[in-house]
């Protein structure tokens, strides 16, 4: 088992995630091109990777977010890697998320690239995550005063209606001439998560799946509401285990070395959180949702999580709630 190593040592810090990296090769033919996010957040960029074929093509693996700026710096940097936008063969996006996959839409509409995503994301595009945010954010027993807020913010989760033109399964190999980068299905952070592995080349690119400092979250996107996202993605740090040898390529910030290290870790921190609910609602049987949640120890304080990340505290709240429930420990 390796020992888990930043690759790009000098990249590493406690700003590491609001740093937009450089344009970066990472093997011959392999290039990372950081597509800056249009709004300010937990992060600042997605990572961009282009595979050359040996037809004289590239392909985009998860294409950033949709913006005439993120198009001007893909171009840009498909240059530095020697093609060009109409040398673009196909598309792939590791989920759903418009900071993954929303160039993709954009450049078929333009171009006519397919897209390609796991069948499981193809049918979460269908159907909005939060259906009726106000009857979620009632049962959640969100006092009134904060009810209008999280409403406001909850619509940015919900798919676009787009359509892929392939979907992925489990060990599909892409349609990339030369190479041979397969499918690794890792539901838990969406219901159609997928990692990619390049044996030839030693390289495991992990999406939102596995993130070198960042803990992603789960269950956002594609579940359904009797699903267990938290399982499946504990299931899914376990098996990204046998590719411990590749260097992961991240969807965001660095390369690094060590990824049944790191999996273990983002596994374990949610085997704590499920601990610490556990003892939360066994002290409080009668706790809603909002009052749990606002009893947990997140990393950054409850009284500093607003919008989004409020909203996704209080689901992932409920998310562990469902687990522990399933394992049969509610309560215990």
């Amino acid at each position: 088992m390796q020992e888990y190593v930043p690759t790009s040592v000098a990249q590493h810090g406690s700003a590491l995630a609001r740093t937009t990296p450089e344009i970066e090769q990472v093997r011959d033919g392999v290039w990372a091109i950081p597509l800056p996010l249009p709004h300010a957040g937990v992060v600042e960029s997605t990572l961009c990777y282009t595979l050359a074929d040996s037809s004289g093509g590239v392909h985009l693996i998860d294409p950033g977010w949709g913006t005439d700026d993120n198009r001007d710096r893909l171009d840009a940097g498909l240059r530095v890697a020697g093609f060009g936008l109409s040398d673009v063969r196909s598309i792939t996006a590791t989920h759903l998320h418009p900071d993954h996959l929303g160039l993709g839409v954009l450049l078929r509409e333009e171009l006519g690239i397919p897209v390609a995503l796991h069948r499981a994301e193809h049918a979460a595009l269908t159907r909005p995550m939060y259906p009726d945010p106000g009857a979620t954010i009632a049962r959640w027993g969100v006092p009134t005063e904060h009810a209008d807020a999280l409403v406001a913010v909850a619509p940015r989760s919900q798919p676009s209606g787009f359509v892929a033109d392939l979907m992925l399964d489990d060990g599909d190999a892409l349609d990339i001439p030369g190479r041979e980068v397969r499918v690794v299905a890792t539901p838990g952070h969406t219901a159609g998560s997928i990692c990619l592995h390049d044996a030839a080349d030693g390289l495991f690119i992990s999406g939102d799946h596995v993130l070198p400092i960042i803990n992603p979250g789960l269950g956002l996107g594609g579940f359904a509401d009797d699903d267990d996202p938290i399982g499946a993605a504990l299931d899914s740090y376990a098996r990204v285990e046998e590719f411990d040898d590749a260097e992961v390529c991240p969807g965001h910030g660095y390369r690094f070395r060590g990824l049944g290290v790191r999996s273990r870790q983002i596994a374990d921190r949610h085997r704590r959180r499920s601990a610490e609910i556990a003892g939360l609602a066994a002290a409080d049987a009668d706790a809603t949702v909002w009052a749990l949640a606002s009893r947990v120890e997140w990393t950054d304080g409850w009284d500093n999580l607003a919008g989004f990340l409020r909203l996704s505290a209080l689901a992932q709240t409920e998310l562990h709630l469902r687990h522990l429930a399933r394992r049969g420990t509610l309560g215990e």
